[in-house]
């Protein structure tokens, strides 16, 4: 009996039809939010990269000074530009004193620029874990092992050859004194206790991702007692 007044049910085809108009509507809709999601470019200021100052970018920091200041800036170190200096053989230009590191030093890095980008990034990604991994604590101060720059040939060389040093282009590093006042030096602590042995491993062998030469006490006795890092052409680590 049909009351009066009432819509009558749907029909079984009508509920097929509304079924089907249903799953159409789901599959544009779920297409267009894939659309949006695959297909539609970013926003022009948008930042998709890692940070300016990246173990990539040491290479082209060597030719490209005011990048590699902007970027030490930017990640909130500090540098002072220094006058370009000639020395005979040796000398630099667009070299830096790095004033604003992850740690203090016991006198001023003076190098390129590049091998102070270097150097932060090995303080802040290797330095400062290792620390706190070995030992418990934070390192306060690094200690340099002599002057950044020094007009010199490389040690045991007959044929005169120059030290990176001679161009700025590299750092000894001779210790790290700790949080409570404890020093790590190379020369004691590569033969010293298991956490001083493992430490000073660990900052050497994770140098060797920033710097193209990496000496240690482990390459020769010119070298018992400090860490030398350097962008030059040699390819070593050890």
């Amino acid at each position: 009996m049909r009351i009066f007044g009432l819509i009558p049910p749907p029909s079984k085809e009508e509920h097929q039809r509304a079924r089907i108009w249903a799953a159409g509507a789901l599959a544009v809709l779920a297409l267009l939010m894939l659309l949006l999601l695959i297909g539609s470019p970013p926003p022009e200021e948008a930042d998709l990269m890692p940070p300016a100052l990246r173990t990539a970018q040491i290479t082209a920091f060597q030719d490209d000074v005011a990048a590699c200041r902007a970027a030490l800036e930017g990640a909130g170190f500090e540098t002072v530009r220094l006058p370009d200096r000639e020395e005979g053989r040796c000398g630099y230009e667009d070299a830096v004193a790095l004033t604003q590191s992850v740690h203090a030093y016991s006198q001023p890095v003076t190098t390129t620029c590049a091998v102070a980008a270097a150097l932060v990034l090995w303080e802040r990604d290797v330095v400062s874990p290792a620390a706190q991994r070995r030992f418990g604590q934070a390192v306060t101060r690094i200690e340099l092992a002599g002057s950044s720059y020094s007009c010199r040939p490389i040690a045991g060389r007959r044929d005169g050859r120059l030290s990176e040093h001679a161009s700025a282009n590299a750092v000894d590093i001779g210790g790290f004194v700790l949080a409570d006042g404890r020093r790590v030096a190379v020369a004691a602590g590569w033969r010293g206790s298991s956490a001083e042995r493992g430490f000073l491993r660990d900052v050497r062998d994770g140098a060797c991702d920033y710097f193209q030469a990496v000496l240690s006490p482990d390459y020769n006795r010119a070298h018992r007692d400090h860490l030398h890092f350097d962008l030059g052409r040699d390819d070593m680590c050890r």
